[in-house]
């Protein structure tokens, strides 16, 4: 017996159904595909701007580390500045040498390292305290280590760096019998202000006398600048 197919008939009304099901779930899809991927493309942001707002604290919270350091280290700084500026108060020695009964011990160090180049108070007092009893030539002071105020080449081969303080080389030439030049040199080596012999030469200035030719130097210690600084941190 041979097979038979039926073969039925849709309305139009089941088809047009059917289209607008179809066109409805890619809407539905669409939809959901465009949401899940502007929340993605959200996450992502937030994640981005989360990573860079870790690490700009990480940065802040490391310069605030550094900050607290220092001003740590000021503190101390601070308390062991305090405690010598006592002990030098009570050094009796410094007492011994001051000037004046007025004065105090402070002076007395301002005085042997002064904070600027006082070139010309130097000269002066080289001439008025130190250099006396005794006949002098050609006192020259300048503040530029290795040369005097004439342009004159100053030995400075055995001159040492102590700390951050800075040179006044000077030269002079002194004549009289030997022994004001040894109270010359005594003088020099009492002075409240550190002075280096940088080279010495003697000869004989005739009727018994001696002349020495000398170059030496002292020091100014520049002065500290306390200064508050302001560092902008940016994300």
């Amino acid at each position: 017996m041979a097979d038979k197919t039926v073969v039925t008939k849709q309305s139009p009304e089941v088809g047009l159904r059917k289209r607008q099901q179809i066109a409805s779930s890619n809407k539905a899809m669409f939809v959901w595909v465009a949401g899940a991927s502007v929340l993605v493309a959200f996450a992502i942001v937030i994640s981005i701007f989360l990573v860079k707002q870790i690490i700009f604290t990480e940065r802040v919270l490391v310069e605030k580390g550094k900050t607290v350091q220092t001003l740590s280290d000021n503190l101390k700084a601070a308390g062991d500045l305090d405690k010598s500026v006592k002990k030098l108060r009570a050094d009796k020695k410094l007492t011994v040498v001051r000037s004046s009964s007025s004065d105090n011990n402070l002076d007395v160090v301002i005085d042997a390292m002064p904070y600027a180049a006082d070139e010309e108070n130097f000269a002066a007092s080289l001439q008025s305290a130190l250099l006396t009893d005794v006949s002098i030539d050609n006192i020259k002071v300048n503040p530029t280590s290795g040369s005097d105020t004439s342009g004159a080449v100053v030995d400075t081969t055995t001159l040492e760096q102590v700390g951050d303080s800075q040179p006044i080389t000077f030269s002079f030439k002194a004549t009289g019998n030997s022994e004001r030049l040894e109270d010359l040199f005594d003088r020099l080596n009492r002075s409240i202000r550190p002075i280096k012999i940088l080279t010495l030469q003697l000869e004989s200035a005739g009727a018994g006398k001696l002349s020495a030719s000398v170059q030496a130097a002292t020091y100014y210690q520049p002065k500290k600048t306390l200064e508050l600084q302001e560092k902008t941190i940016k994300p």
